[in-house]
């Protein structure tokens, strides 16, 4: 279980918060569970997960592993949710963002975030699209990611923004929404 978990954690030890002593572990676990190909552990852990996400409410694909950040600059003062969905297939999942979207605008009303970003997450290509469910949405994300590219979802609204590589709460969204916000950025 603890092999899984780590292969989970570290996207298969390529995610970009991945320890030495990560892959130490796994290759002591690997040995001690007599696991004979861990690549192969990883690609039918990762496709279980994401058969199981496509067949989730929108509101629990939101809600799944959301957390919440606190701000308090002189231009800003509130909360941003920040959701990822972490899957092998993320044209499954983007192929439901227009529900998603409404699934998002309720969720931040009813908690009364400022703003609600989702990230979807692609753990085998390792890049991602953040689902944008509004004006200040948008604009946040102009401004912590500058080289993010906007796209329309399946109304042909700009609701989505091809992150690249990133792919990591922790080491890529956060600290630039956080330099975007201290930097000065304000809601609309």
């Amino acid at each position: 279980m603890m092999l899984c978990a780590i292969l989970s954690d570290t996207l298969n030890l390529q995610g970009p918060t991945t320890t030495e002593w990560d892959r130490m572990m796994v290759a002591i676990l690997v040995e001690l569970a007599e696991v004979d190909d861990v690549q192969h552990l990883a690609s039918m852990q990762f496709k279980a997960k994401s058969h199981e996400l496509a067949g989730l409410s929108k509101e629990m694909l939101v809600n799944g592993d959301q957390k919440v950040f606190t701000f308090k600059t002189k231009a800003f003062e509130g909360s941003v949710g920040f959701a990822v969905i972490e899957t092998t297939d993320d044209d499954v999942i983007l192929s439901r963002s227009v529900e998603l979207l409404t699934a998002l605008v309720d969720d931040k009303n009813q908690k009364g975030l400022s703003v609600l970003f989702l990230a979807v997450v692609n753990i085998v290509a390792l890049r991602s699209t953040l689902i944008l469910c509004g004006p200040d949405e948008l604009s946040l994300a102009n401004a912590a990611f500058p080289d993010g590219v906007l796209k329309e979802d399946s109304n042909g609204a700009t609701s989505l923004m091809d992150m690249g590589s990133r792919v990591s709460r922790k080491l890529d969204f956060i600290p630039a929404v956080t330099t975007a916000i201290k930097g000065g950025w304000a809601s609309a």
